[in-house]
């Protein structure tokens, strides 16, 4: 009887220390993977999904659907259809690994550029920027889309300054944003912007061409007030 007795105790504390075990380690693992590693809406697209996710092989589940895309769009016979799939198969990439940018931007180009399906194009963009915020290039992309799709300066204003925001733009975004300011804005606004650009820049060839596009500005005399331009430099 008492050997019963210790034997259920033991039974029990070792489920009692497997169950604190599990615990510590659930918790170290939901600080260091981003909500979406773990089941979620995105994680019952097919049974590979579903299987991804329990087993922990997301990223190897992502990696053969983007090789299959490539080997899909790379068939001439997909071009019958217009690769209706590309979608479909951009879908399955990122649900499977949401943070799969190259995916997204790759993706999204030849949605867009190639295949002339705008909207789906920008739908994976969306998708990609809600679960990468921090990552410039997906806005960047988004403003070249719009502004294929529409011509739409202002949208895409406002995407270049978004990226402008990230520490690790390319100096290309500041000098594009300028070319569109001095032809939407007021040519003190434009100027104004230059300036900041040419003291803050990191970019040697962007420093000069700011220089050069301040001092065009202000030799053709289309300054309001030129002297609050001239009082900064």
């Amino acid at each position: 009887m008492l050997k019963r007795t210790a034997l259920y105790f033991a039974i029990n504390a070792a489920f009692a220390i497997m169950c604190v075990m599990n615990f510590v380690a659930t918790n170290d693992l939901t600080k260091t993977q981003p909500a979406w590693y773990f089941l979620s809406r995105h994680s019952y697209g097919n049974f590979g999904q579903i299987a991804a996710v329990s087993f922990g092989y997301r990223p190897l589940l992502a990696d053969v659907d983007y090789i299959s895309m490539l080997q899909y769009y790379g068939d001439p016979s997909g071009s019958a259809d217009g690769h209706k799939a590309m979608l479909g198969y951009l879908k399955a990439i990122t649900d499977a690994e949401p943070d799969f940018t190259f995916a997204y931007t790759y993706g999204a180009a030849i949605l867009a550029f190639n295949l002339k399906r705008y909207d789906e194009a920008i739908s994976v963009i969306q998708k990609g920027i809600s679960f990468n915020p921090s990552f410039w290039k997906l806005r960047f992309y988004m403003g070249a889309i719009i502004y294929s799709k529409k011509g739409d300066t202002l949208k895409l204003t406002g995407v270049l300054e978004e990226a402008l925001k990230f520490s690790d733009h390319p100096a290309i975004i500041e000098r594009m944003l300028g070319n569109i300011y001095e032809i939407s804005r007021t040519p003190d606004e434009a100027a104004l912007y230059w300036l900041n650009t040419l003291k803050t820049t990191k970019d040697a060839e962007t420093r000069k061409y700011s220089e050069e596009r301040l001092k065009n500005i202000i030799a053709a005399g289309r300054l309001k007030y030129p002297e609050a331009i001239l009082k900064r430099l």
